[in-house]
C-alpha cells in the first residue's frame, strides 16, 4: 500500500471475505483467449515473454516449471526478471545441471533464469543465473536489490548426495555464479521470504505441518554471515495447529517466537525442533508479503475445507510479543480458491495467484475499497511469480508448466478496478 493509504491490507482480505459467497467459478468480465492460453478483461493483452524450451543467448534452454519470480530496475532503466524454476530430481526425464562447473550440486538441474527486457518488452539478455539447486519455488526480493531462491526441498532433498533445502542469493545484474547455500536460514521445504522495515526475513514452509519462520541477520545485506532461526509459537499454547484448532477470525492471538537450535540438520527436523518447543502448526505456508502494519502469508491447504488461508502477524511499539490474526478463510463457491503465491501492486492492490489443482486457476486482484476481481485465467496450470514492474503497467506471472511460460499483461487497469 502506498505510503499514507487509510485502508490497511487487512481491510482488504476482510472485503475479500465478505465475497466468500460469489458463485463458483463466476469468471465475470474474462474473454476467451482465442489462443487458448490466458483469458482477459475487454482492453488487456498479454505476451508470452518467454517459455520452456526457448533458446537462451547463453545457448541453454529454458527450463520448465516456471515459479517464483521478481522484478528489478536495469542499469539504463531497463527491466530485468528473476525466474525460478521448480525442478525436481523425481522426474525421470530431468538432466543434471546444464553446467556443472558453475552448479551447487552438478546433479541437480534447478535454478533462476535472468531476462533483460526493453521498454518494448523485447528480451536483450536471457540466461541461467543458478544451476544445481532442486525445486525453487519461490523466494524474494532483498531490500538491497537481490533474489533469494528458496528450494522446497521435498522428500528428495534429504535422499540426494550433497544437501538441499536451502535459501541461494542470486544478483539480477550478474552472469550465472556458482552459489552457495544460506545454511543459517534454515534446511527445509522453503516457499516465500519477505523482509520487514528493521531487516528480519519472515519464511514459510510448504508442508502440511509446516511452521512459520523468522530470520534475524548478523549483518544487514549479509546473509551468508549467519543469524538465528527462529519459528512462531502462540503464548500460553503448547502447541497450535491453526487448522485443527482453528483460529477466530477477527480476534488477535498474541505470539512469540522459539529459537531453532539446530537449523541445518541432517535430517528434516527443523520444523520439529520447532514444534517441541510449542511452535505453531500451519498447512503448507505459500506467499508472504510484507506491509506497513504487518506480514501476511497464505496457507494454500489450510483452513477446514482445506482451501487455503491468510493470516497476519503483527507487533506495536513497546509491546514485548506479536499478534497473530486469521484474515481469510476459502471455501467453496468462493471467488478465490487455493492461494498461493502473493503481491502488492504498485498502487496498493493485493493480487493473488491461485493453484486449484482444478481445470481453471484465476489471478485475482483486490482493491482498498474491497471490491475483487479476476485479472486472468487461465485452464493449463497453477499461476506463479505475479510481480509488477515499478511503473505499473506491467504485471508478469507465470504458468508453471505443460509449457512453463512467463506472460507480461497490461491494459487498463484502473477501468478493471473501478
Amino acid at each position: 500500500m502506498k505510503a499514507g493509504a487509510v485502508v490497511t491490507l487487512g481491510q482488504l482480505l476482510q472485503g475479500l471475505s465478505g465475497c466468500s459467497s460469489a458463485p463458483p467459478r463466476v469468471l465475470a468480465g474474462l474473454q476467451a483467449d482465442p489462443h487458448g492460453i490466458c483469458d482477459l478483461p475487454p482492453g488487456f493483452d498479454y505476451r508470452v515473454i518467454s517459455k520452456h524450451g526457448d533458446l537462451m543467448s547463453d545457448a541453454q534452454v529454458v527450463p520448465d516449471y516456471h515459479d517464483g519470480m521478481g522484478c528489478f530496475t536495469g542499469p539504463s532503466g531497463n527491466l530485468v526478471l528473476v525466474r525460478n524454476h521448480e525442478i525436481s530430481t523425481y522426474f525421470p526425464f530431468d538432466p543434471p545441471s546444464p553446467i556443472p562447473d558453475l552448479a551447487y550440486d552438478p546433479a541437480a538441474s534447478g535454478g533462476t533464469t535472468t531476462i533483460w527486457l526493453n521498454d518494448r518488452l523485447e528480451i536483450e539478455q536471457h540466461y541461467l543465473s543458478l544451476t544445481g539447486t532442486i525445486r525453487n519455488c519461490s523466494g524474494g526480493k532483498t531490500p538491497w536489490g537481490t533474489w533469494i531462491s528458496s528450494e522446497e526441498a521435498g522428500q528428495e532433498g534429504w535422499m540426494m548426495g550433497k544437501r538441499h533445502g536451502y535459501n541461494f542469493e542470486v544478483n539480477p545484474f550478474q552472469p550465472l555464479q556458482r552459489a552457495e547455500p544460506l545454511k543459517a536460514m534454515g534446511r527445509f521445504s522453503h516457499e516465500a521470504i519477505a523482509f520487514d522495515r528493521n531487516g528480519a526475513v519472515y519464511q514459510t514452509e510448504d508442508d502440511s505441518n509446516g511452521c512459520f519462520y523468522r530470520f534475524l541477520p548478523t549483518a544487514r545485506k549479509q546473509l551468508a554471515k549467519g543469524g538465528r532461526l527462529q519459528a512462531l509459537k502462540l503464548i500460553g499454547s503448547t502447541s497450535r495447529h491453526t487448522t485443527q484448532d482453528a483460529l477466530q477470525p477477527g480476534q488477535r492471538y498474541a505470539c512469540e517466537w522459539v529459537d531453532v537450535d539446530e537449523p541445518d540438520p541432517e535430517q528434516n527436523t527443523v520444523r520439529l525442533q520447532a514444534q517441541a518447543k510449542g511452535a505453531a502448526i500451519f498447512v503448507r505456508g505459500e506467499g508472504v508479503v510484507a506491509h506497513a502494519d504487518g506480514v501476511y502469508f497464505v496457507c494454500s491447504a489450510g483452513g477446514a475445507e482445506g482451501l487455503g488461508q491468510i493470516f497476519k502477524y503483527s507487533e506495536e511499539p513497546n509491546v514485548a510479543h506479536g499478534w497473530l490474526e486469521l484474515m481469510y478463510t476459502a471455501r467453496a463457491g468462493g471467488l478465490l480458491m487455493k492461494p498461493d503465491h502473493i503481491t502488492i501492486a504498485p498502487w496498493g492492490d493485493l493480487v493473488l495467484c491461485e493453484d486449484t489443482g482444478q481445470h481453471t486457476n484465476c489471478l485475482v486482484g483486490l482493491t482498498a475499497a474491497g471490491k475483487a476481481y479476476h485479472i486472468a485465467a487461465n485452464s493449463q496450470a497453477e499461476w506463479c511469480g505475479a510481480t509488477f514492474s515499478p511503473d505499473g503497467r506491467t504485471l508478469f506471472a507465470n504458468i508453471h508448466k505443460k509449457p512453463g511460460m512467463t506472460l507480461a499483461i497490461r491494459g487498463p487497469w484502473a477501468k478493471l478496478r473501478v
